[in-house]
């Protein structure tokens, strides 16, 4: 046993492996780098003894050690308390070590060859960003435990909850003034405690919210258990995940006779009294240059994009929607009344960026059905549409603009257009075959690897990750060897952490990639006028699925483990053959 002492700030690893050798390459490169200390032993029974008295950020273990194996090693550091990197490293080919080095908690799996030395420097930047994720979320929960301790002893009444209106979390400041009892309040709603003249504008400014615009100060008031309702000045926030989306609100709440009233109340005249003109708005709080810079990146937009400000009048239209349409931007730009449906449906009809308008309006938005909300975003449903005679499938999605005091002035479209299929391509067709895109991922799965055609079964296959591509003609399966843990390669870094191979964190792959590349990596493919349904399952609980039937009955699936994923290759298939797509 060989123990290395250095600087107590620097990342200790602990090595296993009963190959003197192996051994020695670890401890020499662990020296030689700054930030390291290293300690090496030969069997399961001396790193169980040394943890007794010593902590260790990062164990290396191999899986054949004389004494037990590394996965039995691993339950026994965990079920010990042990909560740093484990590593397993063994040269067997097995995809069961993998999954069971991951089902007992290791964090890295890693396969002995003959490139070691080379692939030593992979491992040492694993580790290192490893430990420092887990030194940096020790430091937060420290950090939880103190802003609990202060958040509980404020004055300020706090509460959050969801778009719902759903309470999550209220203090001891906020029962106290309420009157009501801890379980009173969590899972009850928090809009319904505003008296309805208020709550229709709370509900509005909330969903005005943006990653820029997070918050605002409102004063309403607030219904209390003795029947009385008081006014205060509240400070609401949105909180937003990683992907700008709001996934529940916080609001502090004072008595304003404690401060200098900063902002207006909110009463009907705040309201009302919005400038209807967006370049007014805008430029009310925003320089003229930044509003000009908002139309510009509108235009060049390669996606066929139009605006319209709140009254309806088209602020925008870009030289995709021109193309598109036949319709130029000195036609159409300041035009109302909905003339911007008429190039997509032959007359003036309510579309995606009117619900935006008016999407507070429960009365308004139900003769829109089908539009989801995703944070910010607005997706609409597929619809059949003409496009300059022809016919065409038309999926758009939209947002908000907002100037800088959080008031809507704009509603923003982006359309995607899909030719409807025609005519079946026949053998001598000489119709060129183009590349429309694809994605490849190791949440990405098929049932068996099967390539005949047949639903193979409902087990995901083994840790490799498949891919799935269009052409204008084709649909292809294929297996990408970026992300096949089953080759032996030496010692595997970069898209093999486990909790990558096995779905819990989507790596994607999105690179275009040449139909000869494709063809190489092929699992199954299919022409495009032999398909009869494309069925699209959403990943929730359960991992979801691409099945392909084609015109004999046969089947083909693929499992999709990550809603990042799932997303792309919907948009894909509506890209490929809409016509036929069935999603759950």
């Amino acid at each position: 046993m060989v123990i290395t002492l250095s600087d107590p700030e620097a990342i200790s690893v602990l090595c296993v492996d009963d190959e003197p050798l192996l051994l020695e390459v670890f401890q020499d490169f662990f020296n030689q780098n700054p930030g390291f200390s290293t300690s090496t032993c030969a069997t399961a029974t001396d790193a169980l003894n040394l943890l007794t008295t010593q902590s260790f950020d990062a164990i290396v273990a191999d899986y054949g050690l004389p004494d037990m194996d590394g996965i039995y090693l691993l339950r026994e550091i965990r079920a010990g308390g042990f909560s740093g990197l484990f590593i397993i490293i063994t040269g067997k080919h097995r995809a069961h070590v993998a999954i069971d080095a991951l089902n007992n908690g290791a964090d890295y799996y890693v396969q002995k060859g003959g490139g070691i030395v080379t692939d030593m420097a992979d491992l040492a930047e694993f580790i290192r960003k490893g430990v420092g994720k887990i030194r940096a979320n020790r430091a937060l929960s420290e950090s939880e435990r103190t802003y609990r301790s202060i958040v509980e002893n404020t004055s300020d009444l706090l509460c959050r909850f969801l778009h719902d209106g759903e309470i999550l979390f209220v203090n001891e400041a906020f029962l106290n003034f309420v009157g009501k009892k801890k379980e009173e309040c969590i899972g009850s709603n928090f809009i319904s405690m505003i008296p309805k003249e208020d709550s229709n504008r709370i509900i509005e400014k909330l969903h005005n919210f943006t990653p820029i615009k997070q918050g605002a100060l409102i004063e309403h008031a607030i219904q209390k258990k003795d029947g009385s309702s008081p006014v205060l000045q509240w400070n609401y926030r949105a909180i937003f995940d990683s992907e700008k989306n709001t996934i529940e609100y916080q609001t502090a709440g004072r008595e304003i006779s404690e401060f200098l009233q900063l902002h207006e109340a909110l009463a009907p005249a705040s309201v009302n009294g919005i400038q209807t003109s967006p370049q007014l708005a805008a430029r009310s709080t925003e320089s003229e240059d930044d509003w000009n810079q908002f139309t510009r990146t509108i235009e060049t937009l390669e996606n066929p994009v139009f605006a319209i400000d709140k009254t309806g009048v088209v602020i925008a239209w870009n030289k995709a929607i021109e193309k598109l349409t036949g319709v130029s931007a000195k036609d159409m730009v300041g035009k109302g009344n909905r003339e911007y449906a008429i190039p997509f449906y032959g007359e003036p009809k309510p579309m995606l960026v009117d619900y935006i308008v008016i999407s507070t309006d429960k009365r308004q938005s139900g003769k829109f059905p089908g539009i989801k909300r995703s944070g910010n975003t607005f997706i609409g449903e597929m619809e059949k549409v003409r496009i300059r005679e022809k016919p065409m499938f038309l999926w758009a999605k939209g947002t908000a603009v907002h100037d800088g005091k959080g008031t809507l002035i704009a509603a923003i479209e982006t359309i995607t257009v899909v030719e409807q299929l025609q005519a079946a391509i026949t053998p001598g067709d000489s119709e060129k075959e183009i590349y429309i895109g694809g994605i490849s991922s190791p949440t990405l799965k098929v049932a068996g690897g099967s390539a005949s055609g047949n639903l193979a079964g409902l087990i995901p296959s083994p840790p490799r990750g498949y891919g799935i591509y269009a052409t204008n003609r084709r649909l292809f399966i294929i297996q990408n060897p970026d992300f096949d843990l089953s080759k032996p390669k030496g010692m595997q870094y970069g898209p093999f952490l486990l909790d990558d191979l096995f779905g819990t964190r989507a790596t994607i792959d999105n690179r275009p990639k040449t139909i000869e590349t494709i063809e190489k990596l092929l699992v199954y493919k299919i022409e495009k006028k032999d398909l009869e349904t494309i069925e699209l399952m959403n990943p929730v609980l359960l991992p979801g699925f691409l099945t392909l039937y084609n015109k004999t009955g046969e089947s083909f699936r693929m499992f999709i483990d990550h809603k990042t994923a799932f997303l792309q290759i919907e948009q894909l298939i509506k890209s490929f053959y809409p016509e036929i797509l069935r999603l759950e």
